[in-house]
């Protein structure tokens, strides 16, 4: 009888350390979620796209087959910027740019028979382009929709030349130069790749006034004007995130 009492009591305190043992065991943590992208910082990148333009001369309309010239083509550069980022996800930010471009467009009057031709005409060009702006977007985590404008500049050159076959006939070619600077305005999309790598595609208009151009191989009896009131491009960037 004593020996029955003596096993009930050890199978007791058996199932009772195992139960406590149970009790003990450490239950696996939760998964805690990344925190989300937080776009305040400096950062500087790269981009490359696409411009076209509408420059309109009083020479264009002369020797350009009465159309203002249209260059376009291929431009690249880098930026360089502030963000910040505020509690509700507004983003501030503020960015410079500048590029090389090659946006070249040109129109002739030709008169040509006899195996022979003499031709006058214009070349407009654009070589370099930048903006000082600010920027304003809402994130979306790693995706930042974003709106911005300032201040724009663009160096252009415009030339009127003379081309013949026919002996004795000059062959002339006259230029100017000059920057035009005046606003543009657009929008964007950005995402953050990685914490510090951030992709952009962005979209600008800009109106860059008129300036006066000289050409002086031609005895023109002054300066005459030239309108940059179009240019646009689209750029894609990689931006590094200090």
């Amino acid at each position: 009888m004593i020996r029955h009492i003596l096993g009930l009591a050890a199978a007791t305190a058996f199932g009772l350390a195992g139960a406590q043992a149970a009790d003990l065991t450490v239950a696996p943590p939760e998964p805690v979620a990344a925190p989300a992208f937080n776009w305040t910082g400096f950062y500087a990148g790269v981009h490359a796209g696409y411009g076209w333009a509408t420059f309109d001369t009083e020479m264009t309309d002369i020797y350009g087959e009465g159309k203002g010239n249209k260059p376009d083509g291929f431009l690249g550069g880098g930026q360089l910027g502030y963000n910040y980022q505020l509690a509700n996800n507004v983003v501030l930010g503020i960015e410079a740019d500048a590029a090389f471009a090659d946006l070249k467009d040109s129109g002739a009057l030709r008169i040509s028979g006899g195996g022979q031709y003499f031709e006058i005409g214009t070349r407009s060009e654009i070589t370099a382009l930048g903006t000082v702006r600010g920027r304003a977007g809402y994130a979306v985590d790693r995706f930042l929709p974003y709106v911005t404008g300032g201040f724009a500049w663009a160096n252009a050159k415009s030339e009127v030349y003379i081309s013949s076959n026919i002996p004795n006939a000059p062959n002339l070619v006259s230029g100017d130069s000059q920057i035009f600077t005046g606003w543009t305005v657009g929008a964007g999309l950005e995402y953050a790749v990685t914490h510090n790598l951030t992709a952009k595609l962005e979209y600008l208009y800009a109106d860059l006034g008129s300036k006066d151009f000289t050409v002086n191989a031609f005895n023109a009896s002054g300066p005459y004007k030239a309108d940059l009131s179009s240019l646009q491009t689209v750029k894609f960037g990689l931006n590094y995130k200090f």
